[in-house]
């Protein structure tokens, strides 16, 4: 064969449109099987996906179900909790059935769901643990339906009636000295509050008194040297502390890591550089609600600790309110504070360490004053001028269900997640 005839047979494509039409042809085909094996699987991923959507929704109604029932079980004291809620404290952990965790609540024909109300496994006794498992279209195994399920978990926390709770009207978790005019009143009629008179004080050590001081209530106005383990029924938990710093943050009113310790015409808190140091007066006046000064680097305190390096300390004198009628709301101190003058305080002074009050005129607390002396630098005194009066009345109205406050139950930062099989 010439070299040319070779070379024309090797550049020769006569018979290459079979082959490839071959090739194309397995090529489509094979794509044409995929398309059809997708066609199938696809309708059964999404119907998968959408029973996964529809289970994890019905668990987080089966959680809010569970928190409503938690709100509105949470009655003053001596009233009985409506008709399928949760009582606070709980009857049983778990709760009672719808909540027993053994009961399946439909919800028409798309699913249900099943809730456990626990208490904290940590022991906090303000907080509860809800497990809720969503279920569609059914839980029962005896339904041949192809069935989804979801599993989420979180904890609630509420913010106790301390009013209800504490037997005082001065409660500290600590000594205690009442001198000059000074005036503690216990007095109490309100069922919300339990309807009998509180002690006028309650103290972990001595009450001692001097002047003309008079103290009033129940038993004789003064319960000294009380067990440790009491307190623990009125003062707030760590848990509870960073709660009533997020109402606080809400509010406008938090002072603590990254604020400067003043405020704005509003009385509300400016950013800047914390100290740990706070002043309310006249020319730095603050505003109605969920007070909170928080400690040096926003931490609370360990109650077992002896650190006082992050102590926030206020100090409260003149017209420091921009009410000027007084101050309505929780004022909370992560530390120690002063208050001097003539003021109207109506809520909940809560100090996390020592509280001092040296009142003038016809200034008062009304409502409750808890000094918890975490670190106890010094002992807890109530005292006033010569030609003036502190007053602490016991007020239930003003601490136990301020519109600002409510006392429903809130998540816990943190908690939330959903649990695998």
């Amino acid at each position: 064969m010439s070299r040319w005839n070779a070379l024309k047979t090797l550049t020769n494509e006569r018979g290459v449109a079979l082959p490839t039409a071959l090739l194309t042809l397995v090529l489509l085909t094979t794509l044409m099987l995929a398309f059809a094996v997708l066609s199938q699987t696809e309708p059964v991923i999404a119907a998968n996906q959408l029973r996964t959507s529809q289970a994890r929704s019905l668990a987080e109604s089966g959680f809010e179900y569970a928190v409503w029932a938690l709100a509105n079980g949470n009655t003053p004291i001596g009233v009985a909790a409506p008709a399928g809620t949760i009582a606070n404290p709980m009857p049983s952990s778990p709760a009672p059935a719808p909540f027993d965790g053994a009961t399946y609540t439909a919800l028409g024909i798309t699913g249900g769901f099943i809730v456990t109300v626990a208490n904290d496994p940590g022991g906090d006794p303000n907080q509860r643990q809800i497990t809720s498992i969503g279920w569609t279209p059914t839980n029962s195994p005896t339904d041949g339906r192809t069935k989804a399920h979801r599993e989420i978990q979180a904890n609630v926390i509420n913010i106790p009636n301390l009013a209800g709770k504490a037997p005082c009207a001065l409660c500290v978790q600590g000594e205690l000295s009442v001198g000059g005019h000074a005036s503690i009143v216990g007095t109490n009629t309100d069922p919300a509050c339990g309807g009998n008179d509180k002690y006028g004080t309650y103290t972990l050590g001595l009450t001692s008194q001097s002047g003309s001081s008079t103290i009033t209530g129940g038993a004789g106005g003064v319960a000294q040297n009380q067990p440790v383990s009491n307190f623990n029924n009125f003062t707030f938990t760590n848990a509870t502390l960073d709660q009533l710093k997020m109402l606080a943050q809400k509010n406008g009113t938090y002072f603590g890591p990254g604020f400067s310790g003043t405020t704005d015409n509003n009385g509300k808190a400016q950013s800047g550089t914390w100290t740990g140091s706070m002043t309310f007066n006249s020319s730095n006046k603050v505003a109605d609600g969920v007070v909170f000064i928080d400690t040096l680097d926003g931490v609370n305190l360990d109650p077992s600790g002896t650190n006082t390096s992050t102590l926030s300390s206020l100090d409260i004198h003149g017209n420091p309110f921009i009410d000027s009628s007084g101050f309505s709301g929780y004022l909370i101190i992560n530390g120690s504070i002063s208050i001097s003058g003539n003021m109207a305080i109506n809520g909940l002074v809560y100090a996390v360490n020592d509280l001092s009050y040296n009142g003038t005129g016809s200034g008062a607390i009304n409502g409750l004053a808890v000094s918890r002396n975490i670190r106890d630098t010094s002992a807890t005194s109530i005292d006033s001028t010569t030609g003036g009066n502190s007053r602490v009345n016991f007020n239930c109205a003003n601490t136990a269900a301020p519109n600002i406050i409510g006392h429903g139950f809130l998540l816990v930062p943190g908690t939330y997640r959903e649990l695998s099989d």
